[in-house]
């Protein structure tokens, strides 16, 4: 059962730069909308979707770094060129943070000015 879970998550590896750069994007119109939202209120929903999204990525690189200690590997995205030998490793824990904060920030800013307005 392990070394199926194990070939499982090196299975998904590849596929977990894209949901990366997926976050990195959201994160981005999040902090506009929070921004828009703060001048006007006029993207109060589009913060409060962005947000939720990027909690939900967050819990989800979070359970991914505990699954990959539970089955005593250590889960980590490649940001270097592994052709060169370059590896610049970011553990999952460093990026599920790095979503869940400012989507928890993002949604207070959308929530509150939605119910403010």
């Amino acid at each position: 059962m392990q070394q199926m879970m194990l070939d499982m998550m090196v299975q998904m590896m590849p596929y977990m730069k894209p949901i990366f750069y997926t976050g990195a994007a959201l994160l981005a119109l999040g902090v506009i909308a929070s921004l828009v939202t703060l001048a006007s209120g006029a993207a109060a929903g589009m913060a409060r979707v962005t947000g939720r999204l990027l909690v939900a990525l967050g819990i989800f690189f979070l359970a991914c770094q505990v699954a990959g200690m539970v089955l005593g590997a250590q889960p980590a995205i490649n940001f270097g060129d592994s052709t060169k030998f370059e590896f610049i490793l970011y553990p999952f824990w460093q990026i599920g943070l790095a979503m869940l904060v400012p989507g928890i920030l993002i949604l207070l800013i959308g929530g509150r000015r939605a119910t403010a307005a």
